[in-house]
Order: C-alpha cells, then sequence, then structure tokens
C-alpha cells in the first residue's frame, strides 16, 4: 500500500469533517509543523529511526545542499505523525501540502549567510542561527532544536538552546568518508554493529529502541550523535 492510499485508507475513519478554506489550511499548517517537531524529535532519540537521520547530520559543513541529504527511511516516518490530522478530518491534499511547506521553510535555514535576526523573530520563528544550533555536535546543542517552521515548540518542551559558542557541524563520531554509499547507510551499520555486540535479547531490543548511546542497567548520557 502506497502512503497516498494509506492516508486516503485512514481519511475515511475521519472524526470531523473539515472544510477546506485558508483557515483550515493555516491550522492544518500549525499543526503539520507541530506533528514534525515530535516526528523529528523521535528521529533523535530512538536508534532504529536516527539510523536514518543520522545521514542529514554527517556533514562537517553547513549549506544548503545540507537540506537534500535523506536516509533510506527518511520519507517513511512522517506518515505515522502526520496520519492523527487525517484521522481528526483535515482532507490529506490539505495534510500533505502543509507538510511540504513545513519541509520547505527548513531548505532555506541551512546557510552560514545570515546572522541572529531580530529578537521577535528568533523567539517565534525557526531561523538559520536555531537550526546552526541542531546541527552542532558541541556537547551543549545536542538534542536541540528540533523545530520546523516554529521555535515556540522547543522553548514550550523544553528543548530549546541559543547559538552562542561556535558550532561545530556533523556527528560526535564522524564517519570520516566522503564515500556516497557509507554516507548513505553508516547509520544502519553502526547500529547493526552495536546490536550484534550487545549481549542478551533484551539488551539488544535496548539498543534498537532505545536512544543513542543506550545501556543496560543505566541511563546514559551518551552524546546523541554519536550513532
Amino acid at each position: 500500500m502506497s502512503v497516498l492510499s494509506t492516508i486516503y485508507y485512514a481519511f475515511q475513519f475521519a472524526i470531523f469533517d473539515i472544510e477546506i478554506n485558508w483557515i483550515t489550511i493555516l491550522i492544518c499548517v500549525v499543526l503539520a509543523d507541530l506533528a514534525y517537531y515530535w516526528e523529528h524529535r523521535f528521529m533523535h532519540r530512538v536508534n532504529f529511526a536516527w539510523a536514518t537521520h543520522t545521514v542529514h547530520h554527517s556533514s562537517p559543513f553547513f549549506n544548503i545542499s545540507v537540506a537534500y541529504r535523506f536516509g533510506p527511511l527518511d520519507s517513511f516516518w512522517p506518515v505515522f505523525f502526520h496520519l492523527p490530522l487525517v484521522i481528526l478530518g483535515f482532507n490529506p491534499i490539505v495534510v500533505l501540502f502543509a507538510e511540504v511547506i513545513v519541509q520547505v521553510y527548513q531548505t532555506v535555514l541551512h546557510t552560514e549567510a545570515v546572522s541572529k535576526l531580530p529578537r521577535p523573530i528568533e523567539a517565534i520563528m525557526n531561523t538559520p542561527s536555531h537550526h546552526r544550533v541542531h546541527h552542532g555536535s558541541n556537547f551543549k546543542y545536542l538534542d536541540k532544536n528540533y523545530a520546523g517552521i516554529f521555535i515556540i515548540w522547543d522553548r514550550m518542551f523544553g528543548t530549546f538552546a541559543e547559538e552562542k559558542e561556535e558550532v561545530v557541524y556533523g556527528l560526535v563520531t564522524p564517519i570520516n568518508s566522503i564515500n556516497p554509499i557509507i554516507a548513505f547507510l553508516h547509520g544502519f551499520y553502526r547500529l547493526g554493529k552495536s546490536v550484534w555486540k550487545m549481549n542478551g535479547f533484551k539488551n539488544k531490543l535496548g539498543v534498537a529502541f532505545g536512544p543513542p548511546g543506550w545501556k543496560p542497567s543505566k541511563k546514559s548520557n551518551y552524546p546523541t550523535k554519536s550513532k
């Protein structure tokens, strides 16, 4: 079943019949942005999702080309986080449109050419400064600024960090390769290696479904972007 057919199938169970107008489209964009925040946070905090998203973070540089670094399953996870909007009653086309808006907005954030914007904008909107933090491997920047369009989600849910120190881009443990195949698959290779080396089936599940750096019997503070 394709992504589109899955979404339209779910639309059969919509709770409300939400009409299509500019107000409902705007509301859907805001809700899609909130859904993206949680999807993005999930992809950083669950190893089998991070295995694909790590491709996007593997570059030691930060420019618009980084926006198009996608992992093998990066298009898979958004479906689950946006289905609730369809079930709520938003037309699937409106939901897909909102998702495109959220994604396209972020493309221009991948730049070092724009410094900080006026404070009111920085307070509400995701900006190049905020997104540079998200791509940093600095310890204080790890797992920060998941926002798509509105940085208010990070401020609300405790994942915001301001750009203060110089950003070191890439992974805590770099891949040290320009081979596109290695860049594309390194996340799954590292995850598979970690699962294989871990003793005990329960612990193997912990590695696969836990956060990056998960260790048995204790909560790990291992840097998120190392795996």
